[in-house]
């Protein structure tokens, strides 16, 4: 029931946490978070989601080896539309500075809302806003959404009636 690939289609920013999108983040710690809106009737509701997304230079993802590798698991977590048992995992490959993400859920009926949260990291001396953010995934992302058809026991792919939002908070 997992994810197994990716399919590329457009990432969009939504919201940015308060303040403007032109601010220039301060060094620290953030929130990206990934939340999915339904653009038709969802046949089912969804049981998982793959992301990829990409960063700025200057920010970081933390992993278990210090660079690329699987994401700390204290840095990726379900998001609040998510209400039961769910799985969110990844792995960042700092040479192309891209998380690979994937959420899957028991939830019978999460159609839309946050779905997942990833922290990452500023460095100081870094100038870079959440727009630099939302632009650099504007037309690189990737996502797919499945859902589990209860009745017939198959995966029903649903990525393109559903639209993948990303923002951003401190």
């Amino acid at each position: 029931m997992l994810l197994a690939g990716t399919v590329a289609l457009s990432l969009s920013a939504c919201g940015d946490g308060g303040g403007t999108s032109t601010d220039v983040l301060a060094p620290g710690t953030y929130k990206l978070t990934f939340s999915a809106i339904s653009t038709a009737r969802l046949p089912v509701a969804i049981s998982g989601v793959d992301v990829a997304v990409k960063f700025p230079v200057g920010l970081s993802v933390s992993t278990n080896s210090g660079g690329s590798g699987q994401i700390v698991y204290a840095s990726i977590t379900p998001g609040s539309a998510i209400q039961t048992t769910s799985l969110v995992y990844g792995n960042y490959s700092a040479s192309t500075r891209t998380a690979y993400l994937s959420m899957a859920t028991t939830q019978t009926s999460y159609r839309s809302g946050q779905f997942m949260n990833l922290l990452f990291t500023v460095a100081s001396g870094t100038s870079v806003t959440k727009n630099d953010i939302f632009l650099l995934n504007a037309t690189y992302p990737k996502y797919k959404v499945v859902g589990l058809d209860e009745v017939t026991h198959s995966t029903v792919t649903m990525s393109g009636t559903v639209k993948t939002m990303l923002g951003v908070e401190r």
